[in-house]
């Protein structure tokens, strides 16, 4: 499957615009997830899963290394993600505990990988890095060498983040 990637990817390379629908097949569901627990809602998601995959389709000739794509559309959709929540109005922890719940109940993917509203909400509390290293790890199922090279830290850092995260995220659910 890594070679039809690849070969998918230097077909979009050169403006196959059904090899870019077809990769975005393998990954869609993933990257709705992780932009959904980033940003804590289905709309928010859906928006910033539409803008990153834009983005992507856009600058994909750019893209130095094919079997790097996964990571590259993951870059790009955490970004996009982050300017969502910069507006403080945006940010996860400030959505009511009952939207929470019920967007837990109708997004899409949600008995795939379900999340309970107060997990949600605990994430929401995680400043926006440490949310991030938390949802790489455990939604996009990264290491920590290749979280660091996304997020431009050393693999140190993320480990001690992704610990220190997810001590807090404990210490908030109990």
């Amino acid at each position: 499957m890594k070679h039809d990637i690849e070969n998918l990817v230097s077909e979009a390379q050169t403006g196959n615009s059904k090899a870019f629908a077809e990769i975005y097949g393998f990954y869609a569901e993933g990257l709705y997830r992780f932009a959904l627990y980033f940003t804590g809602n289905s709309a928010d998601a859906e928006d910033c899963v539409q803008d990153a995959v834009l983005s992507a389709f856009k600058n994909i000739a750019s893209l130095k290394k094919a079997s790097s794509f996964k990571s590259w559309i993951f870059k790009i959709l955490s970004n996009v993600c982050r300017e969502k929540l910069k507006n403080p109005a945006d940010r996860l922890s400030s959505a009511p505990i009952h939207e929470i719940r019920e967007n837990a109940v109708s997004d899409n993917y949600a008995s795939d990988a379900p999340l309970s509203a107060e997990i949600k909400e605990a994430l929401g509390m995680l400043q926006p890095d440490e949310r991030q290293i938390v949802l790489l790890s455990v939604i996009g199922r990264y290491k920590s060498g290749e979280i660091a090279k996304l997020m431009n830290m050393t693999s140190g850092s993320v480990r001690s983040k992704l610990s220190r995260s997810l001590k807090k995220l404990r210490d908030i659910l109990q």
